[in-house]
């Protein structure tokens, strides 16, 4: 009977052993419920707290949308204060990225400014320009004269593939 009790005191152990598991387990489990609880409750309020800015913003864009009709219509209108309206304009135009749309005053104040003196078209490039392209880029022309591919002359040099190609181009172009 002692390999009886060894049995039954082994199957005791093992018992003991995975109830203790069990416990860490549900310990475990309870631990992460709560942290996603918190995680969750976290980002319900970042959530209120978005969707309230965004109201806030709304409304701060109507505002201005409001501000800017008032302001568009009393431009329509000529005014002493016109080119104060037209800066008022310029202002809430850019606080959106657009340009501003200028009142007829503003316009013609425009037409009086002088226009600056016509400037001469650049000069074709001259043959010169191909030795300084070939001067700056040495060994990417060494490369290409070996017949390495222009990917591999582009990792050598640590260039852009495309960079790689236009400046053959430019350069084919000033030897013909």
């Amino acid at each position: 009977m002692s390999e009886a009790s060894n049995i039954e005191a082994t199957l005791e152990q093992y018992m003991a052993d995975i109830e203790k598991e069990n416990a860490e387990l549900i310990e475990l489990v309870a631990g992460m419920k709560q942290e996603l609880t918190s995680k969750q409750m976290s980002q319900q309020e970042s959530i209120a707290e978005l969707r309230q800015r965004l109201l806030e913003v709304e409304q701060w864009n109507r505002q201005l949308e409001s501000r800017l009709g008032g302001l568009e219509s009393s431009a329509a209108s000529p005014s002493p204060a016109s080119s104060e309206l037209s800066s008022q304009m310029a202002a809430a135009h850019q606080h959106d990225n657009e340009p501003a749309p200028a009142s007829s005053e503003f316009a013609k104040s425009l037409g009086t400014i002088e226009k600056p003196a016509e400037v001469p078209e650049a000069q074709p490039a001259q043959p010169e320009a191909a030795d300084s392209l070939r001067s700056r880029y040495p060994e990417l022309f060494d490369l290409y004269a070996r017949g390495k591919s222009i990917d591999m002359i582009a990792k050598t040099i640590g260039i852009q593939r495309g960079e790689v190609q236009l400046i053959l181009q430019l350069a084919n172009r000033e030897d013909a």
